[in-house]
Order: structure tokens, then C-alpha cells, then sequence
């Protein structure tokens, strides 16, 4: 359950992102980080959803 917590959280970062006024290089290792937790978060929950079956 927590992960779906997160996944929406870090949505939410995302779309509010260009909005916080932050350098463009800042901002670009930010997002590349927020892609990276969200995919690897994605990955985990399919495997385990896959364990369950």
C-alpha cells in the first residue's frame, strides 16, 4: 500500500516541479531521480504482485 502512497507523491512532485523555480540543470537531475525511484518502485510491485499469483 505504501508504494501506491509514493508513486502518487512523487506524481504530484512531478507536476509541480517546473513550477518551484529552480535552474534548469537542477531541475533536470531532479526529475531524472523522481524517474528512477518511480520505475524502480513500478518493477517492484509488479514482481511482488507476480509472487502473489
Amino acid at each position: 500500500m505504501w508504494k501506491l502512497w509514493t508513486n502518487g507523491v512523487l506524481g504530484i512532485w512531478i507536476i509541480l516541479m517546473p513550477y518551484a523555480g529552480l535552474p534548469e540543470n537542477l531541475l533536470t537531475f531532479f526529475m531524472v531521480i523522481t524517474g528512477i525511484v518511480i520505475a524502480v518502485l513500478a518493477f517492484w510491485s509488479a514482481s511482488e504482485s507476480q509472487k502473489m499469483l
